[in-house]
């Protein structure tokens, strides 16, 4: 397997050729309920073993964007934090 790096952009075009399949199916199913074809015969392993491994790599990849998503938010907390150490306060010095 390839490791490739995306982009939200890229991750956008993969889903909207996946859209675009499903409306290929869609318009399939609902050519064939309007003309009353209701006895197809396709070949479906190959597609079923695909989505099958679509759906599993789908799946671990949101558990891994998801993962970089909440690393990048806790950097930022931690410079925010840092920079908000480095800043002068407002508050009156405590006496002692």
């Amino acid at each position: 397997m390839t490791l490739e790096l995306y982009t939200p952009e890229k991750l956008d075009q993969l889903a909207l050729q996946l859209l675009d399949l499903a409306a290929v199916l869609r318009n399939m199913a609902n050519r064939s309920r309007e003309q009353g074809v209701t006895d197809l015969a396709i070949h479906d392993k190959k597609a079923l073993e695909w989505l099958a491994s679509l759906d599993h790599w789908a799946h671990k990849a949101q558990a891994e964007v998801e993962l970089r998503v909440r690393q990048a938010m806790a950097e930022r907390r931690a410079l925010a934090a840092g920079n908000a150490l480095d800043r002068p306060t407002d508050r009156p010095a405590q006496k002692q």
